[in-house]
């Protein structure tokens, strides 16, 4: 694909009309449509999605499935010509895609060719403005109303796009609430894996979702899980302080080395090598404002 133009667009679909004048043709009878489940449209309509995010999700949709493929090279440069929005715009707004899991990147990119976008069909894995706010959305924090429990940086605002404030309409239900936080924690446990590169894994499926979700339920905390993946990191690479070599994807980690690597089971004495006694590095002594700070930076 022309990574600086949208020569792929065939903007010459016209008709004469009864007064012998040039008319766009936009009926699908001429074969040149785009097939969406309605399933997609539906969900992605209740999604809070500013007017620049839902350009490129509809840029994304004309050069996959338009051409009959799942995903394709899409450069930022590319997506700004199609859809007249400046490249800082687009580069801002597609990472938040990215984050809330409506995007997928397939293959990242190189100096020849440019990254590789899918759109992500599983809508009950999206992440709504509810439960996620890029950085700079999440400095738009208000002041809770007086008699509210949640602390700044804790209060759910809405990020950009959306006309609603935190005050207006009615509370989330205590279920609805738990769900989103939910599949927010499984999020971050996903992205922490990949973070650390050891089996990287493109896609959040369904099999990794329930293998998280179904540790979140036995009473691990997200922290929890996250520190065990990093202990995990420490004494996979350390093979001059530690004996343990196998790699795992994370579904397996979750099922076989979770409850030995988590920071109770002792995993830096119980896979030390002989005569090494190394512990765990020492943590940072500054402690994000939040829990989920530190998946920002």
């Amino acid at each position: 694909m022309d990574k600086s133009s949208c020569s792929e667009i065939d903007r010459d679909n016209t008709v004469l009309n009864e007064e012998g004048e040039e008319v766009a043709d936009v009926q699908i009878d001429s074969g040149d449509f785009t097939r969406i489940a309605n399933v997609l449209l539906e969900n992605i309509a209740r999604l809070h999605l500013n007017g620049t995010q839902y350009s490129i999700v509809l840029t994304v949709w004309r050069f996959t499935y338009g051409f009959q493929r799942k995903e394709h090279d899409l450069s930022i440069t590319f997506i700004a010509n199609a859809t007249g929005i400046s490249g800082r715009s687009i580069k801002k707004e597609l990472k938040v895609l990215i984050d809330r899991n409506i995007l997928l990147v397939t293959k990242e990119s190189t100096k020849a060719e440019s990254r590789t976008l899918k759109f992500n069909k599983d809508y009950e894995s999206w992440i709504d403005e509810g439960t996620f706010c890029s950085p700079e959305q999440g400095n738009k924090t208000s002041p809770p109303e007086q008699g509210s429990n949640c602390s700044p940086g804790e209060q759910n605002v809405p990020c950009e796009g959306s006309n609603s404030s935190p005050q207006q309409g009615s509370n989330p239900s205590p279920k609805k609430e738990s769900k989103d936080n939910l599949k927010k924690d499984i999020y971050i446990v996903f992205s922490h894996w990949n973070s650390k590169k050891i089996i990287t894994h493109k896609t959040l499926t369904e099999k990794i979702a329930n293998h998280i979700n179904a540790r979140l339920k036995e009473g691990y905390s997200d922290e929890e899980i996250i520190a065990a993946i990093d202990n995990y990191e420490i004494i996979l690479r350390d093979n001059a302080n530690y004996f343990w070599t196998y790699k795992w994807g994370l579904s397996d980690f979750l099922v076989r080395g979770l409850d030995k690597f988590k920071t109770e089971s002792d995993p830096f004495t119980n896979y030390a090598n002989k005569g090494k006694t190394k512990g765990p590095p020492k943590p940072n002594n500054k402690a994000p404002s939040s829990k989920y700070e530190k998946f920002y930076l």
